[in-house]
């Protein structure tokens, strides 16, 4: 598994937010209230954890990358955002009083973690009225604009690895339904979402630092010259801008015996 070591300032500045439609639909389905407890699974700097904390009782952001972490208390501080608790840890290996958790949520890092012994562990976390979400969105390179086909034919060139076509999702509707309803979860549903986002040069340099491939650890001496390379496939004009309707969604299922799973719907 690839390290996501020096991306946290990259993953919190140039990641697109999750649009508001998406994270009200999210809170709707889940029914969450004042009261409830979210547990937020490789948080990284918290994007879910902190859009989703001035809605209910407390947030538990997990991760194992200490700078995810440095990075979510730097947000949550500026933001005057007190109620999220993060944890240095492995979410397979987390200690969770079962029964007490109201959503459980995945932020495009469901790949990241062991599927079989998550889904397990999640289902002795939720309360039995609970429900678990994996959220994500397409990335820079997904679409068919002419500069993400320059962009994605750069990379190829760079990692030596066919990009011909939209990158895989870090998440996708049909792989998420499918795994929730095998771990046993019931009213899976998809809800999707759409955001226009306009990059800048800058900003799409910062969103592919924020992956673990293109990170700045992971270029090393490389980074100018890869700079370079995508700068090239961008074009010259440095003031020119990039459009993108950019795809976001969640895949929510109920832990079987709730009253909210009994409904096709997800309990809408």
């Amino acid at each position: 598994m690839t390290s996501f070591t020096s991306t946290a300032a990259f993953y919190s500045r140039y990641r697109v937010p999750y649009p508001e439609s998406l994270l009200d639909g999210l809170k709707t389905d889940a029914d969450l209230g004042r009261e409830s407890l979210v547990l937020d699974l490789a948080t990284g700097p918290g994007r879910l954890a902190l859009a989703l904390a001035p809605s209910v009782r407390e947030v538990v952001a997990v991760d194992i990358e200490p700078e995810m972490l440095d990075e979510g208390t730097r947000l949550a501080r500026s933001k005057d955002i007190a109620n999220v608790r993060w944890v240095h840890a492995r979410a397979e290996a987390l200690a969770v009083v079962p029964g007490s958790v109201d959503l459980v949520t995945i932020g495009e890092a469901i790949h990241r973690l062991d599927p079989s012994l998550i889904r397990h562990r999640i289902g002795q976390w939720l309360k039995d009225d609970a429900c678990v979400a994996l959220v994500g969105c397409f990335g820079v390179m997904h679409g068919e604009h002419a500069w993400q086909e320059s962009l994605r034919g750069a990379l190829t060139d760079w990692t030596n690895e066919p990009l011909d076509g939209p990158p895989a999702m870090p998440r996708g509707k049909d792989h998420d339904i499918r795994r929730l309803i095998e771990a046993g979860f019931a009213g899976v549903v998809n809800r999707e979402f759409t955001v226009s986002h306009v990059w800048s040069r800058d900003g799409i340099l910062g969103h592919l630092h924020s992956t673990s491939r293109f990170s700045l650890s992971a270029l090393g001496d490389s980074r100018k010259r890869f700079e370079a390379a995508v700068l090239d496939a961008l074009g010259p004009d440095e003031a020119r801008q990039f459009p993108q309707d950019v795809s976001c969604g969640y895949t929510i299922g109920w832990k079987p015996g709730s009253d909210a799973a009994s409904s096709p719907s997800g309990g809408t």
